[in-house]
């Protein structure tokens, strides 16, 4: 009988060439099926607190506090539009901009890209993204004594989730109309622009939570 010869063994990811990741998302579906998604494709997910990871990725609980990016090597961020702009300045390295609901081929092709040092940007984001939100988020810290009337607030945070005027006004019990005007005495209030500026300048303030 002849003797059989065993598989060759898959490759490592290392061996492979592929960046390795750490999760830094908030417990949960979204950073389980990230995790779960990278690791289908052959990316190795770090999990050890004292090994370095080449590629960290995000989600929005870090709007907050952008600036302790500043370390990282390379990030993906998971969810607001308001990341492509906010990745420009405080990723030192290559970064992507994903929305929340990225295919596999996207994250995969995010970690890639900001591996190497490129910024990944999808058509998607920069359509939602516009040339005015560079002017918004210049100055995110901002004073500490602007307030919005509760709901001046609620619509903020409707903003926050993404909710159109319509579906904001649905949400909220009053008038498409009414959630424009409100829109309307939010950016004036936070001296911004867009709707990417206002969230962006509200989670900064404090006036909204991520």
């Amino acid at each position: 009988m002849a003797a059989s010869t065993p598989a060759p063994a898959s490759p490592s990811p290392e061996a492979s060439g592929l960046p390795s990741v750490r999760m830094a998302m908030r417990p949960g579906i979204g950073a389980a099926g990230a995790a779960a998604l990278l690791a289908s494709a052959g990316v190795r997910v770090v999990t050890d607190a004292q090994e370095d990871a080449d590629v960290l990725i995000i989600d929005d609980s870090w709007l907050a506090e952008p600036h302790a990016l500043a370390t990282a090597a390379a990030v993906v961020a998971l969810g607001s539009p308001v990341w492509a702009a906010l990745l420009t300045e405080w990723a030192p390295g290559g970064f992507a901009a994903l929305g929340q609901e990225a295919t596999a081929a996207e994250l995969l092709a995010g970690v890639l890209g900001a591996a190497a040092g490129l910024a990944v940007l999808p058509p998607g984001v920069l359509g939602e993204l516009g040339p005015e939100d560079e002017d918004d988020l210049d100055d995110l810290a901002g004073a500490g004594d602007i307030a919005l009337t509760p709901r001046e607030r609620d619509v903020l945070a409707q903003l926050a989730a993404g909710l159109s005027n319509k579906r904001a006004a649905r949400e909220l019990g009053v008038s498409e109309s009414t959630v424009k005007f409100h829109v309307q005495a939010i950016y004036a209030k936070l001296g911004v622009q867009s709707r990417a500026g206002a969230v962006a300048r509200g989670i900064a303030l404090g006036l909204v939570s991520v």
